[in-house]
């Protein structure tokens, strides 16, 4: 088909703009509809995807190094797993932190911004439960924080913070520090609504539930140290063995830890029936005679002979076990 117009076409287009009347061009309908775009300003994202995998990454380091930590000072095992991370406005991520939760406001310096470190509130009271002599395993009920539960929370997290500063300062060069508590985000004015945040979620779980935590960061916080996630030093962020330095800084946080060794008798199987018809007095015949092995946890890491170092009961290590980790 043609695109050019006859006479009598021409005439009726002049006549219909007299009257105000012109037809509408449907190509310049298709090309207005192309330019509609559909923003969500409760989204934004001036960070690239790049540098937000990055900060990511880091507290997927501090969660690793908080869960060995939980686990020893609990006595149960507890993990921690980066599980999203999403910007948003500063109202839109405080929205999104679990209620009731500890909030802690977190200094970031040199400079004067400020992140938040949001533990959910009953995951906060049975540590606190622990510290006071209890188990970490029960579950205490809702109440409001006395001043003794104040200062123990102000201590749980000064512990997470250490954990998490220096991470902190190799990728954004700060070093963070508590700087006040609070049961309610309602009062949490450090930015204005509308301002980028970057919302880092993390599941602490155990053996019979999970609770949450949320890092905050504030995009004014990240600005002025972004350069660091660029081309910064990113051991703790790409991937690679790490270099002798970091395996000795590694062996020196964990030399202080105190774990439970066992000395074990050769084993021996019984059956349940066998087991059940014990009595007092009977004599059970373990393995062979002056074999043992060193024991932590479920690992067996030397065999051993039996015997005494004065008048106490002492093994001594006759070789490692290839099992032994």
């Amino acid at each position: 088909m043609s695109d050019s117009l006859s006479a009598e076409q021409i005439a009726q287009l002049f006549a219909a703009a007299n009257e105000g009347e012109l037809p509408e061009d449907p190509h310049a309908q298709t090309n207005r509809q192309r330019i509609i775009r559909t923003v969500n300003f409760s989204r934004p994202a001036p960070l690239s995807v790049a540098e937000q995998r990055r900060l990511e990454q880091a507290h997927t380091i501090f969660c690793r190094d908080t869960s060995v930590r939980l686990s020893h000072e609990l006595s149960a095992p507890v993990e921690l797993d980066v599980i999203n991370s999403s910007q948003l406005t500063w109202e839109a991520a405080l929205e999104e932190v679990p209620q009731p939760s500890i909030i802690c406001v977190t200094a970031c310096t040199p400079g004067e911004t400020s992140i938040l470190f949001c533990i959910e509130k009953t995951l906060v009271l049975r540590m606190i439960e622990h510290l006071l002599g209890g188990r970490y395993a029960d579950t205490p009920p809702p109440r409001t924080l006395t001043a003794i539960d104040t200062a123990l929370a102000e201590m749980i997290f000064e512990r997470m913070l250490a954990t998490l500063s220096p991470i902190w300062n190799e990728l954004l060069g700060y070093e963070l520090s508590l700087v006040e508590i609070a049961s309610q985000n309602v009062a949490i004015e450090l930015e204005p609504p509308w301002r980028p945040t970057l919302a880092i979620t993390i599941e602490a779980h155990d053996e019979s539930t999970s609770s949450t935590m949320m890092v905050l960061v504030p995009h004014t916080t990240i600005e002025t140290s972004r350069k660091g996630l660029s081309d910064g030093p990113a051991r703790y962020m790409d991937g690679r063995e790490p270099d002798d330095e970091e395996a000795e800084a590694v062996r020196r946080t964990l030399r202080p830890i105190s774990v439970e060794v066992r000395a074990e008798l050769e084993p021996v199987g019984l059956t349940i029936e066998e087991v059940l018809a014990l009595g007092e007095g009977d004599v059970v015949r373990l393995g062979i005679a002056g074999r043992a092995c060193i024991a932590v946890g479920d690992s067996r890491l030397y065999a051993a002979r039996p015997g005494l170092s004065g008048n106490r009961r002492a093994v001594q290590i006759v070789e490692a076990l290839e099992s032994g980790t």
